[in-house]
């Protein structure tokens, strides 16, 4: 069972702009939080274009992504923030084939995105910086993000799922290294690497809903739910 302390600070993962943006309507993208301050040693930057991504000139062949090894399935992971979990039909779809196949294979990559964040949180704090290996989990998923052909049509989203990723790898990476003496480990949100990950996430979403305005309910509703989910304010 999770200490009290940890249940408080799950519990902080999803206040602001992504709760609210839930109960107040599944079509409208969420409103971006503020950035890094000018100045900011901690400051993780958000990269507008990454130069390695593979565009894809003819229909691709997407591999599964690596299963996270934390110890705690997506399913479970959900439920411990808790947030709910809606999951994507590809087969009502009105997305296009290769962008399809495409987001097919990013949701399940933002699934076990959620869980390696869960747990490093939970673990984290409680003093457990050892018992999973948080950074290269991350380090996984960014790898096989980098390497995934991404359609021209969202080479954007593609490069804001980077960037959110990269963001979390960095706010867990510094807790592991300064453990007890780490600043924000009772107010992850002010961290800068959490913020720019949530801004890269919140704007991926956003671009989903602009792409598919025909998508049914249920399916916007999984556009949400993945990418606040791995979202931590």
């Amino acid at each position: 069972m999770l200490k009290r302390a940890t249940v408080l600070l799950l519990g902080i993962t999803l206040l602001g702009g992504c709760k609210k943006q839930e109960a107040a309507s599944g079509n409208s993208a969420p409103v971006n939080s503020a950035g890094p301050q000018q100045g900011d040693p901690h400051a993780v930057s958000k990269p507008s274009r990454y130069t390695d991504v593979v565009v894809a000139s003819v229909t691709p062949q997407y591999n599964d992504p690596p299963v996270a090894d934390v110890g705690l399935s997506v399913e479970q992971a959900y439920a411990a923030i808790p947030h709910r979990r809606t999951v994507w039909v590809e087969s009502d779809s009105t997305v296009p084939s290769e962008e399809k196949t495409y987001l097919k294979v990013m949701f399940q990559v933002l699934d076990q995105g959620v869980a390696v964040r869960v747990v490093g949180l939970q673990n984290y704090s409680n003093q457990q910086f050892d018992s999973a290996n948080i950074d290269a989990e991350f380090d996984h998923l960014i790898a096989f993000v980098h390497t995934m052909p991404v359609p021209k049509t969202l080479v954007s989203y593609h490069n804001d799922i980077l960037a959110g990723l990269n963001g979390q790898r960095a706010f867990f990476d510094e807790w592991k290294s300064q453990r007890d003496n780490f600043q924000f480990s009772r107010q992850v949100q002010n961290h800068p690497g959490v913020r720019n990950a949530s801004n890269a996430l919140r704007t991926a979403y956003g671009e989903l809903m602009s792409k598919y305005p025909n998508e049914s309910q249920t399916n916007k509703d999984a556009f949400f739910d993945y990418h606040c989910a791995l979202d931590f304010i």
